[in-house]
């Protein structure tokens, strides 16, 4: 089985839908293609399966069709923008972060340095209890 740009061999039909070699419109004979099974039927005929067709079985199969692929690269692209998008300013925001954390720092190290020393307090006075205070 494989893939080619005309049927060559006859009959030059589909098996399923009988189109020949001629594409539906917008398609060109460019975007035409067909699939040779390599096999024959009714003693010496090929089989080729047309582009329409290939559609319709992987349709069938549950494979999306190329309008819906279309569609999801265009918005998976569009995510994957958004997420560069959401790092970027998460990364940014970061730095911010870190140049602040930096400068906190630097500023409760220079203000420990220019700070004048501690005076101790004075030592407190122990109250005299009851029994102090009678004798």
């Amino acid at each position: 089985m494989h893939k080619v740009e005309r049927m060559a061999q006859t009959p030059t039909q589909c098996l399923y839908c009988g189109r020949g070699n001629t594409p539906d419109d917008p398609d060109t004979m460019d975007e035409f293609w067909a699939i040779d099974l390599e096999r024959d039927v009714n003693w010496g005929d090929s089989t080729y399966i047309c582009k329409y067709c290939c559609d319709v079985l992987a349709a069938t199969a549950g494979f999306v069709t190329m309008d819906q692929l279309t569609e999801q690269m265009n918005i998976n692209q569009s995510l994957q923008r958004k997420v560069h998008d959401l790092t970027a300013k998460l990364e940014q925001r970061n730095r911010r972060l870190d140049q602040i954390a930096t400068g906190r720092r630097a500023v409760q190290r220079t203000r420990k340095e220019q700070a004048p020393p501690e005076i101790e307090p004075a030592p407190k006075k122990k109250k005299a209890t009851t029994k102090q205070k009678a004798a």
